[in-house]
């Protein structure tokens, strides 16, 4: 149950909101590795039920039996400061309201040392000192003071998500952190945290035993969610909800939160160790919920992931419902027809070779030959032959046929251009105006200010409040938004740590480059379908994309006469 600070600060301010608390002030040092404190403003302890509220398997919140299927409160097992005393020097006071004088329980490593009366404001503080003395082995795998910061961080803000009307206040070594107002505007307090620049939705929807309200941000050109979930006001990790906001968000990329609504006789709190996963009696409509949720604010029907497709294998039968053309038009219109194309601009009326060849490295302006061309380098004839319907582009290789996906092997070129390009020209980019860093972001940007400085980031401070004042960009125009920039250059260096911070952002700048990348459903003529054929044969790894996606299907020779049974 107690793995690290934030497990001592979650337990703590759980028995504050069961408590009635509207305040709850969290102030750590050290991370929380020397000393956590927890106040709350809620109804107190009284003085003789001190030593029973640290004693295993002794709570207040669970009366009866029948209570046991109704658990209405975050807590109920009674086991959590007795854990907390047991590792660490603890010390709770508290009063209740009505009481003249309030109560101080001392416990060092699971023995109480000091029980007496005291005087303190009504309420429960709660202080946690040499959390793990005794236990060395597990004290030595916590992590730095920064990454523990940062935990407990992202706690309060998703109990501050989820308890809008209780103010939450966090300090660091004796430094302001995260605070929220309290005053019950959820759509206030997601703008703060998310930052006030993009757009925000709300719904509400429901099914016969449970009610969803809804929030996202979207992110465009993103292709991670964030996805936070609370059922009951409790924050969980369900894997229930993860796999279906997992499936129906991947096409709706943003910030996500669920909060779930039901009553407690139709949930099972009790079945994981730190209540981060729930029962539900009735799954199915979980995912209902959600879907409807993703349907209301996208406006559209996600992208499912559909099942693995087969293997080809020829048909047995003589007949063959497939049609195809060598013209521009017979194939056009069918699902998964040939279209040849020899010539022609981009069916929007413009040529969309002047738009492949500016994105392309030089050399690619090469007009079509009617014979076949020969690459120095591969010394390998090719001759294109026409655009399917789809958009894919077929060649005539040496071997036999080749198909290519010209989305992925534009973006492969652009990648691998990128990537030379950042290795010795990423230049500083001043912003016009100093740009507020969101508070969700601004623990992360304090835990590795230094790297980021160091790859072309700058930050100014004052009264608290970090901002943006540069960033590294690539020579050429390719423009992002800054905040947006430095959000995903942090999240794929924290869930990466093995790559350094350098080759974290020429990756993700050289990702900018590849949303220049042609469409597949975009139409090229011979002259743009070689040069694409061209520069991609130049590439260091011309057959996966930068996504792990191939770029080209071989069809040799030997395949094609096996298939035909001309072996």
């Amino acid at each position: 149950m107690v793995e690290r600070p934030a497990s001592v600060v979650k337990e703590a301010v759980e028995n504050s909101l069961d408590a009635g608390a509207t305040e709850v002030k969290v102030s750590l040092y050290e991370g929380g590795k020397v000393r956590i404190v927890v106040e709350d403003n809620g109804e107190g302890i009284a003085f003789d039920e001190l030593p029973l509220a640290a004693a295993r398997h002794a709570t207040s919140k669970i009366r009866t039996v029948e209570e046991l299927e109704r658990i209405r409160t975050l807590g109920f097992r009674g086991e959590a400061l007795a854990s907390i005393s047991a590792v660490s020097r603890f010390e709770v006071r508290s009063r209740r309201e009505g009481d003249e004088t309030g109560g101080l329980l001392r416990i060092e490593g699971g023995r109480q040392v000091m029980h007496t009366p005291v005087s303190c404001r009504r309420g429960t503080r709660l202080s946690v000192e040499d959390l793990f003395y005794t236990l060395p082995a597990r004290r030595k795998f916590l992590k730095s003071a920064a990454s523990e910061e940062r935990r407990v961080s992202s706690l309060l803000r998703d109990f501050a998500v989820a308890y809008p009307s209780v103010a939450f206040s966090e300090s660091r070594d004796g430094k302001a952190g995260f605070s929220s107002s309290g005053d019950g505007d959820r759509e206030r307090l997601l703008r703060d945290l998310w930052g006030d620049a993009g757009e925000l939705r709300r719904c509400e929807t429901g099914a016969s035993h449970l009610s969803l309200e809804c929030w996202w941000a979207p992110f465009p050109g993103k292709t991670r969610s964030l996805v936070t979930s609370f059922v009951n006001g409790r924050a969980v990790s369900d894997p229930l909800i993860r796999s279906a906001a997992g499936s129906l968000c991947r096409a709706c990329p943003g910030n996500w939160v669920f909060l779930f609504s039901l009553d407690p006789e139709l949930l099972d709190a009790n079945i994981h160790p730190t209540k981060a996963e729930v029962r539900f009696r009735y799954p199915g409509e979980v995912f209902d919920t959600i879907q409807q949720a993703v349907l209301k604010l996208s406006g559209r029907v996600p992208s499912l992931p559909g099942a693995a497709v087969p293997s080809f294998s020829p048909s047995h039968s003589p007949d063959r419902d497939r049609s195809f053309s060598g013209t521009s038009g017979g194939g056009a219109g069918r699902s998964g027809g040939w279209s040849f194309r020899d010539e022609g601009s981009s069916p929007e009326g413009g040529n969309l070779f002047a738009r492949v060849a500016s994105e392309l490295p030089a050399g690619t302006g090469a007009a079509l030959d009617e014979t076949p061309f020969v690459p120095e380098e591969q010394g390998k004839h090719f001759r294109f032959l026409g655009q399917v319907a789809s958009g894919y582009l077929v060649f005539e290789t040496e071997e036999g046929l080749a198909v290519m996906d010209p989305h992925a092997a534009h973006e492969r070129i652009g990648y691998e251009r990128a990537g030379r390009l950042s290795a010795g020209s990423v230049t500083v980019q001043k912003c016009a105006l100093a740009l507020p860093v969101a508070p969700s972001l601004s623990v992360s940007v304090r835990e590795h200010r230094d790297g980021l400085e160091a790859v072309g980031f700058a930050f100014g401070e004052q009264d608290g409040q970090i901002s943006l004042t540069a960033y590294p960009s690539l020579p050429g125009g390719m423009a992002e938004d800054p905040l947006r920039l430095l959000r995903s250059v942090l999240l794929e260096w924290t869930e990466d740590r093995e790559a350094a911070l350098e080759e974290i952002l020429w990756k993700k700048l050289a990702t900018i480059a590849c949303g220049l990348s042609v469409k597949l459903g975009d139409r090229l003529t011979a002259s743009e379908a070689l040069a694409l054929w061209r520069n991609l044969l130049e590439c260091e790894s011309p057959w996966n994309c930068p996504h792990g996606r191939p770029t080209v299907l071989s069809l040799t020779a030997k395949k094609l006469e096996s298939y035909f049974g001309r072996e």
